[in-house]
């Protein structure tokens, strides 16, 4: 058995693209076809939206309640930390079960059997290498901070894990978490995760600690594969606008009324799409990436070239009264360190 593991809460948009995830795996297996066992085990707050479209697979839901959810943010208040624990408590409640892990933000792109058989004690699979820590010295963090003080903090002394004392470096790879494929085994290293998250992000504020802490444990104690040639990732925000306003052109009221054959189709249709037609969209709407690079530049304490983007977009979209929030709250932010 594996479990195929999603999280998903807050907002339609992202109901939305978790169901776009799970059709899209499951579009590739065809009637009579020999599939692999599986159960999806869906995080959410809400079962209500995925239950219409979802209804005829083996979905089981895991509710979480605003209380669970801040609870599994630790004393550190990390909500990617939410991720961690929820794959570690699945791990942990199923202990004979390989576990695949996906963002919402992903889609299948390929037949996604292979990918599940290479699941095994000592292999796990992550989405791919983004960089290494050395590679990223001076890129921005929160507080006025670079990414080299946060390779001075991963390296000024040994953590101690479970293994005993254990140093990490600048030079190791971070993978993207948008996967992980993981066995039962893993389910040991999960506390070295935690402790990982809890340390770095109290003195980092990095926002991809989560996924920092697991590239470092897996690549120390596991081989780690990459799941990219399966699976497409849009984990950057212009493209999440993009792919949201392209989602509900397809997963709509008029997607329900189809048959199980067409919708079928109409999943693999839109995934054959999606990655040509994000960046079409992005460029058709160019006022997306201005938004982006505003709230990118504020993340940063880049506040100068934030206000630049923020004063570019708000010329185009005027009555943006989220983004006015946004901009509010980075200015209290800079006033407040000033």
């Amino acid at each position: 058995m594996t479990n195929l593991v999603l999280l998903s809460y807050g907002s339609q948009n992202e109901y939305r693209r978790a169901v776009l995830a799970v059709l899209s795996f499951f579009s590739y297996y065809k009637a009579g076809e020999a599939a692999p066992e599986v159960r999806v085990i869906l995080f959410t707050d809400s079962s209500d939206y995925f239950s219409k479209y979802l209804g005829h697979l083996p979905v089981e839901y895991v509710i979480l309640t605003s209380a669970q959810q801040t609870a599994m943010m630790g004393t550190v208040g990390y909500r990617h930390r939410i991720k961690a624990v929820v794959v570690g408590d699945t791990l942990l409640r199923f202990p004979q079960d390989n576990l695949l892990f996906f963002d919402s933000d992903t889609f299948f792109t390929q037949h996604p059997g292979p990918l599940l058989a290479r699941i095994a004690p000592g292999t796990s699979l992550m989405h791919t290498v983004e960089f290494t820590f050395a590679d990223q010295a001076q890129v921005a963090l929160p507080n006025g901070k670079t990414v080299n003080d946060f390779n001075k903090l991963l390296e000024e002394k040994p953590f101690a894990l479970s293994r005993g004392p254990e140093r990490f470096s600048r030079t190791q790879q971070c993978w993207n978490s948008g996967v992980l494929g993981l066995a039962p085994s893993v389910a040991a290293y999960l506390p070295d995760v935690y402790q990982l998250i809890d340390y770095l992000y109290a003195n980092s504020h990095w926002h991809i600690v989560e996924q920092i802490a697991f590239s470092l444990v897996l690549q120390t104690r596991d081989i780690i594969e990459p799941a990219i040639d399966y699976v497409y990732h849009y984990w950057e925000g212009d493209k999440k606008v993009a792919a949201d306003a392209l989602l509900a052109e397809t997963i709509n009221a008029d997607f329900l009324a189809l048959s199980a054959d067409a919708q079928r189709a109409a999943v693999q249709a839109l995934v054959q799409r999606l990655p040509t037609a994000i960046p079409a969209y992005l460029a058709a709407h160019g006022e997306i990436g201005t938004k982006q690079a505003a709230i990118t530049a504020f993340n940063a304490g880049r506040f100068g070239a934030g206000y630049r983007a923020a004063f570019s977009y708000l010329l185009k979209v005027p009555n943006d009264s989220k983004f006015l929030r946004d901009v509010l709250y980075h200015t209290k932010r800079m006033l407040k360190g000033s």
